[in-house]
């Protein structure tokens, strides 16, 4: 618990730094500062609920919330990449990932438990978003204001980003079997993926407050 309690103080702390340092003062910046708002409100509310429910009622409750909120974060992070590009390509390619995103986040309610994390929706927006990182990064790198890279604080964000889903994405996918067939990888692997959590929060609030200090 102490873990996720350090969570949400960094989520916050990022959410109020991009909120008072960032908000309308970098173009589309908004829409960072709407992803954060996302991940705290998910993150709070799951944090409140875990002390006050019980974990049966809890488990469900959570996958419903999470399938809810995890596409709101990856579709307001790809509208974010898709105004910041410069490459006509890239745009429709991006739109191509927000409508697989919307399609597969409806189809499950459809088709599908709600009650069940959809690892596979989740899987897919992890890759979009970290080839929408890399791809940024790569355009800041060949942008005529390289000289200026440091100064940009999208250039945290995306690096934070392309790490974290890089780096969580194969926990996220085998949590449940390695729980219950490598209980002891499990956990050395859910630690790294704590780690991974703080280093995005943290290198983000970096970004905004280096950015304001520039």
């Amino acid at each position: 618990m102490t873990s996720f309690y350090i969570l949400i103080i960094l989520e916050w702390a990022g959410f109020l730094a991009g909120l008072f340092f960032l908000g309308k003062k970098k173009e589309y910046g908004g829409l960072i500062v709407a992803f954060l708002a996302a991940v705290v409100i998910a993150e709070t509310a799951v944090y409140f609920a875990r002390i006050f429910m019980q974990r049966d009622a809890l488990v469900g409750l959570t996958n419903i919330w999470y399938n809810c909120m995890l596409p709101v974060q990856c579709i307001c992070l790809l509208v974010f990449f898709c105004k910041k590009t410069g490459l006509d390509y890239w745009k429709h390619a991006i739109k191509g990932f927000i409508g697989i995103v919307l399609f597969i986040t409806l189809l499950q309610f459809f088709v599908s438990d709600i009650d069940r994390f959809n690892t596979f929706n989740y899987t897919l927006e992890a890759i979009f978003i970290a080839a929408c990182s890399l791809h940024y990064l790569f355009e800041l790198m060949n942008s005529e204001k390289i000289e200026e890279v440091t100064r940009d604080p999208f250039m945290y964000v995306s690096i934070g980003l392309l790490l974290f889903y890089l780096g969580t994405l194969p926990f996220n996918i085998t949590k449940v079997y390695l729980f219950s067939t490598y209980p002891r990888l499990f956990y050395i692997y859910y630690y790294l993926f704590f780690a991974f959590n703080y280093f995005l929060y943290g290198i983000i609030t970096f970004g905004f407050l280096w950015a304001k200090k520039k």
